[in-house]
């Protein structure tokens, strides 16, 4: 037994270690307590002394005339994805040492009750091996006490904090037996949006809210928080993840596509970040609408969303503009993008007619227009840009005064980067028409499979430069002045491009040497160039079998790919830029009193900085911390929930094949960049979804599975330059495979099984 200061001991040495002897419930109320939240004082009873505790025992740890709550803690319990909340037994009010012995008992003997066994089954989880230790706290004599919900898991609103509260203890809440009142409180806007039933004043809405919100914020994680108030004092008694959060009343279909694998949406997103996103975003998309003549010039629409701290934009509106095609097949668009289906059959499909066909005939005019438009201006549009770009850099920041930081941040970013960005958006979207017309024309002609054989090989693709000077420098050692020149060349890079607070290769040019030592570890069956060239052979043989009509159009869509590349490293470059420039502003107003650290500029929107209001600083950090931890879904809306993918047999999980044959290798369930190190050569990295940064790691690799993605998402495109097996969309894969797993992709069906095929 570990009464919890001792246990505070353990927790300094190692903390996996006290969680392995305590259980996830007993670790997450030490975990609040030190970190100042108010829980009641107590002790554990760890799995493997609960069968020779005595009372005598207990009387080093407890009081004869004290009241305490006995309750579970199992390895298995309050887990991120199964909370088994209410499974096990509880017991209040126990007195005496005897009353504890039996509570004790009696909790660690209900691991194996029948509701346990069968929770667990439903959320397939092997509880075989799992431990049961038990928590004795003093009880607190609630004069109010409830659950709350540090988001309103209901409706899916993640700025609203739901509490149900009743007076006196709250068992008869948890257990059913009483109706409780209930309140939301909205804690960014400071707002009660509900008020029902007397049993907490509105200053006691706002002060629990605070007190969950906090809570939330350390956990990175919504949570579901079971509390008590005796006086002004709110007492925590326990703290889990929320596992169950319904999207269904966000109005429309939501998804972070493209946004998630270039790296803005696959992590916890900071205010100014997803700002930048926002300046661009919603002018881009319309726009390139209304020019093809899929939205009429008066139709606007907000498409650009924030939720759980990542940006989404709205699938709602662009199926119903390309529902406005003959022959549009929302399967097959959802397909392309890498979004997961959330209807049986084919969904959305436009027939044949005389009007769709009017309508169809106009926007292929338009289109062809605008394809023309943008192929003649690219050249000119990125000379404009890099000069721009060369004109700011050559400024001396160090000398410029507060103000003309200000302004000069201003002018950048609503006009250079708004421009870079604009044009990177627009050839994105062009990328998207291309592919959707032209698989309609190739279907016939290619095994589906095979169709994207016809994107291998592309020449001179921008995120794959540095990665042939990094391997060309590995082969042969280097000075130090070709190490800087290269750092100079591609400096805009990081490993979190899309995060403009993460510092970029020339601050960090260890990482650089890293990647060129790790290049060099690898046999020249890896040369980035003569894999390429292997790519492109496939692609011309794959060309020669595909009608010579269509050959024009096969080489307009490649060049399209080519320059959507290439405006994404030129966007990569403005945000190394607005990151200089950001920097510096954020130093000055840190000199000046306008913040307290210069790094809490990233917390201001775009109008924020622009307008020197800094008032929501506070609330925009804590609502990014919120959900640093959150793995949010790739969809949400009204058409999707948070179902999960569970094992099949002996197949785990299918996605869509993008490139490769077929592998089978260990898998390593990589969730971070950072955690790269682990990867063998030959290893299958799986993972949520890769962005640019990644590039360096796909050399070492035997193949990639990845959560997220489309066939033209960054993990696509280079494990097709690499040649790798590659499969996407495959749902839940970092759960579902286990790190250390030996695995078969089949990159014919887009299947991923346990060992040999």
């Amino acid at each position: 037994m570990y009464s919890f200061d001792e246990l505070k001991t353990i927790a300094d040495r190692n903390v996996a270690d006290r969680k392995s002897l305590i259980g996830m419930k007993a670790e997450s109320l030490l975990y609040m307590r030190e970190n100042g939240f108010n829980v009641p004082d107590g002790f554990v009873v760890t799995a493997e002394e609960l069968g020779a505790v005595t009372a005598e025992m207990l009387a080093e740890y407890a009081d004869e005339a004290a009241c305490y709550a006995v309750r579970s803690s199992g390895t298995s319990e309050d887990l991120a994805g199964a909370s088994f909340a209410g499974q096990y037994e509880s017991f209040l009010n126990v007195k005496g040492y005897a009353g504890l012995l039996t509570a004790i008992k009696a909790c660690a003997g209900s691991i194996h009750n029948e509701r346990v066994v069968a929770y667990a089954k439903r959320c397939n989880i092997d509880i075989s091996e799992s431990k049961m230790a038990v928590i004795v706290q003093r009880m607190v004599s609630s004069e109010k006490s409830g659950v709350a919900f540090s988001i309103n898991s209901i409706d899916g609103r993640d700025k609203e904090i739901l509490i149900e509260a009743v007076s006196g203890l709250g068992d008869k809440l948890v257990g059913g037996h009483a109706t409780p009142d209930s309140y939301a409180y909205n804690w960014y806007d400071d707002e009660i949006t509900i008020y029902n039933g007397g049993a907490l004043t509105r200053q006691e809405v706002k002060t629990l809210g605070e007190v969950i919100l906090d809570i939330q914020v350390l956990y990175g994680l919504p949570v579901d928080v079971e509390w008590a108030i005796v006086g002004e004092s709110v007492h925590i008694l326990q703290s889990r993840p929320i596992t169950t959060i319904s999207y269904r009343a966000i109005p429309s279909e939501w998804t972070t596509a493209n946004f998630r694998d270039g790296g803005v949406s696959s992590a916890a997103c900071k205010t100014l970040m997803a700002s930048l996103y926002g300046l661009v975003f919603d002018h881009s998309f319309l726009n390139s609408l209304k020019t093809i003549r899929l939205l009429h010039k008066n139709e606007n629409s907000s498409i650009y969303e924030v939720f759980f701290a990542r940006p989404y934009w709205s699938l709602t509106m662009e199926k119903q503009c390309f529902a406005r095609l003959p022959s549009f097949v929302e399967r097959e668009i959802d397909e392309a993008m890498g979004v997961v289906p959330a209807y049986e059959g084919d969904g959305i499909v436009t027939r044949l007619g005389l009007s769709s066909l009017c309508s169809g005939f106009k926007v292929l005019s338009a289109v062809k227009t605008h394809i023309r438009d943008m192929e003649s201006k690219a050249e000119q549009r990125k000379a404009s840009l890099l000069e721009a770009f060369a004109a700011v850099e050559r400024i001396d920041l160090s000398a410029s005064s507060t103000d003309e930081l200000h302004a000069l941040w201003v002018k950048f970013v609503k006009n250079d980067y708004y421009k870079s960005e604009y044009t990177y958006f627009s050839y994105v979207f062009c990328n998207m028409i291309l592919s959707v017309l032209f698989k309609a024309k190739i279907k016939k002609h290619l095994p589906e499979n095979e169709v994207i054989n016809l994107m291998l090989g592309l020449s001179d693709v921008s995120h794959m430069r540095p990665i042939y000077d990094a391997w060309a420098m590995s082969r042969r050692g280097y000075s130090e002045d070709e190490f800087n020149a290269f750092i100079e060349k591609y400096k805009h890079h990081s490993q979190h491009e899309l995060d403009i607070s993460y510092p970029n290769w020339d601050e960090m040019p260890e990482q650089v040497r890293s990647m060129i030592k790790d290049l060099g570890r690898l046999g020249n069956e890896h040369d980035p160039r003569a894999l390429g060239e292997k790519q492109t052979q496939k692609y011309l043989d794959t060309l020669a079998r595909v009608p010579k009509k269509l050959h024009k159009d096969i080489k307009q869509l490649r060049r399209f790919l080519w320059w959507r590349e290439e405006f994404k490293d030129i966007s990569t470059r403005s945000y190394l830029l607005i990151r200089r420039l950001t920097l510096a502003l954020g130093r000055a107003w840190e000199r000046e009193g306008v913040l307290q650290s210069a790094d809490d500029i990233f917390f201001l929107s775009v109008s924020d900085i622009e307008e020197k209001n800094t008032i929501n600083v506070s609330r925009n950090k804590k609502y990014y911390m919120s959900f640093t931890r959150f793995n949010s879904p790739n969809e949400l809306g009204s058409r999707h929930t948070t179902s999960k993918a569970q094992a099949d047999g002996a197949r785990l999980l299918k996605g869509i094949a993008c490139s490769g044959e077929a592998v089978t290798a260990t898998a390593r369930v990589i969730k971070d960049i950072h955690d790269c190190g682990r990867l063998e050569q030959g290893d299958i990295l799986v993972t949520q979804c890769t962005d640019p940064a990644w590039t360096a790691v796909f050399g070492r690799l035997g193949g990639v599975v990845t959560e997220t993605g489309g066939l033209l998402s960054h993990a696509a495109v280079i494990s097709r330059e690499y040649g790798l097996p590659c499969i996407l969309l495959a749902k839940n894969a970092t759960a579902v495979i286990r790190d250390g797993d030996i695995i078969t992709m089949d990159c014919k069906t887009g299947i991923i099984r346990g060992g040999l095929l």
